[in-house]
């Protein structure tokens, strides 16, 4: 779907009848439930400053994807350059995707949707593709993670699926921290994450996910952004990501780093987490090396949790203070 001049998108939509409470109400008595259903509305804008020189720049922009646990009511989209909303169709990942020539201006694009989120607590189905038990560029599923699989007994495929994932779960809390000051942290290398024993979700979710496709469980990457109040107005600040694995025909989610966060204080919230996914994340993409859509000149890229821009064909950053997103919760169901 191409845009044909540099002008907003009207946002017009209408919003489903729910049977929920607005989240402004006030409660009364014992504290409200954790909500299993929100209705947000977020706004992700990038901005890439002018490039002295280039011939070129090309944008890649995720807008929020679409399964089972979530549903995007409304899109609007406001950009300065002439744009098209694309898919591709491995994953089925949707993208605004913009070209400018010899740009003489910075170039912007931002997108505000209605999203409707349920909390994931493996309901979800899709397609099972012969990626989610192959090695990923920075995590292989032969070598380490083998041997890692072989040693934690999970290879047995007359065992549950869920307990041999439980056991992974298990393994990567125990054998890992959270943190971001040693050099390294964020790529999603798993052999990293086995030496160094830290990193962010990236890290935890990538030991998650290479141990469990070597032991023949079909796991897949989820990229979201937390839209929870301490992220709110941030600078990129709130990307997260977490794995899902296949039992029968649902995906279920897991996630190892926010559990490792709150794991002394919370052991049980920390054992919540393997089965289940905050209503609280937007989830912008699924999968890692992606070819985009159309396909980036680049390598495959990592995993698609912002914007991803080439200049002149070659991959370039975005900085943090150049991407950023806002989000407020419109309605709430409880628990």
């Amino acid at each position: 779907m191409r845009r044909p001049s540099p002008a907003a998108l009207a946002l017009l939509c209408c919003l489903p009848t729910l049977a929920v409470a607005r989240a402004s109400e006030p409660t009364t008595g014992a504290a409200a439930p954790a909500p299993t259903r929100l209705l947000h509305e977020v706004s992700y804008t990038t901005t890439v400053p002018p490039q002295a020189e280039a011939k070129r720049v090309e944008v890649w922009l995720p807008v929020p994807f679409e399964d089972d646990t979530q549903r995007v009511l409304c899109l609007k989209v406001k950009a300065d350059v002439a744009w098209e909303l694309t898919r591709e169709h491995v994953h089925g990942n949707r993208m605004l995707h913009a070209v400018v020539d010899a740009p003489k201006t910075a170039v912007t694009l931002s997108w505000t949707a209605i999203v409707e989120r349920d909390q994931d607590a493996g309901q979800g189905g899709g397609a099972v593709l012969p990626s989610h038990l192959a090695s990923d560029a920075k995590a292989r599923v032969d070598g380490q993670a083998a041997d890692l699989a072989k040693e934690l007994g999970v290879t047995a495929t007359d065992q549950p699926v869920r307990l041999r994932a439980q056991r992974i779960y298990d393994h990567v809390l125990s054998t890992m921290v959270y943190d971001k000051v040693e050099p390294g942290w964020g790529a999603g290398d798993f052999d990293r994450a086995c030496r160094v024993g830290k990193g962010n979700c990236s890290d935890f979710s990538a030991k998650f996910i290479a141990i469990a496709r070597a032991a023949g469980i079909p796991t897949r990457w989820v990229s979201s952004i937390s839209v929870s109040a301490d992220h709110v107005g941030c600078s990129a600040c709130g990307y997260h990501c977490y794995a899902q694995f296949r039992d029968g025909d649902r995906w279920v989610p897991v996630d190892p780093s926010d559990a490792r966060k709150v794991l002394e204080k919370d052991p049980a919230k920390a054992a919540w987490f393997f089965g289940h996914a905050e209503a609280t994340s937007v989830v912008l993409s699924v999968g890692r090396d992606l070819e985009l859509a159309p396909r980036q000149q680049g390598p495959l890229v990592n995993y698609l949790g912002g914007p991803y821009v080439e200049v002149d064909g070659k991959p370039w950053s975005v900085p943090a203070d150049h991407r950023k997103y806002e989000s407020k919760v419109l309605e709430a169901a409880p628990r």
